[in-house]
């Protein structure tokens, strides 16, 4: 009896431990999720000529209330990146997408297409709150007048940790650990409609990574 509950514990601990190894890129999604599995879920279509090669697309995807198409990128048939596409209709809509993401992200980096705002440099630089907050607005009002803008994000839990080490945003991802979670949210014009994507990544995963931290669970 004890033998056997000594090795129920060790399985329990075992699944745990997988478990928190595996990294969730966006809502339900695993990084190294197998592309068969996703092909069985989902319908998905070949988008590849609106992304890049080998990328599947779901349509009705549903982001803050806000309707969007969600596609897949792989490595070797390995899910490494999901990247959202909502049509934008109204300032509130850019607002509802930005916020939604600030959620469960931090804000690290803004660019326009060919300037950028390193938000660690300008805090360390500016010790006044409300002049910090009129550079950013400053910034984003020009870029939004040049119809791009394109905001960089770290998960809340590695900002905390990643901020006390870097001084800029290039240190933070020169150095960013495996499990480390970014997003981009980027706004533009497209065919003459304003469009918001949203691009969901972790920084240094591998072909490497991906064979050394198989998914676990039987799909």
């Amino acid at each position: 009896m004890k033998r056997f509950a000594l090795l129920s514990l060790l399985l329990f601990i075992s699944a745990h431990v997988s478990a928190v190894e595996q990294i969730r890129l966006y809502k339900q999604y695993l990084i190294g999720m197998p592309k068969a599995f996703l092909q069985k879920s989902h319908v998905l279509e070949d988008c590849s000529s609106r992304y890049e090669q080998g990328t599947l697309c779901a349509q009705k995807h549903y982001l803050a209330g806000e309707e969007s198409e969600i596609a897949f990128r792989f490595l070797d048939d390995r899910l490494v990146s999901i990247v959202l596409m909502v049509p934008l209709t109204d300032v509130s809509k850019i607002k509802k997408m930005f916020y939604a993401i600030k959620t469960q992200f931090d804000l690290v980096l803004i660019e326009d297409g060919k300037d950028k705002l390193d938000i660690l440099e300008a805090s360390s630089n500016t010790f006044n709150k409300s002049e910090f907050t009129q550079i950013i607005a400053n910034f984003e009002n020009e870029a939004y007048q040049k119809h791009s803008i394109k905001y960089t994000f770290i998960s809340k839990e590695e900002f905390i940790e990643q901020s006390r080490k870097s001084r800029n945003f290039a240190d933070i991802f020169k150095n960013a650990p495996i499990e480390m979670r970014a997003a981009t949210y980027s706004v533009g014009r497209k065919n003459s409609q304003v469009i918001g994507t949203i691009t969901f990544i972790v920084p240094g995963v591998t072909k490497t990574y991906l064979d050394q931290n198989p998914i676990v669970e039987d799909f």
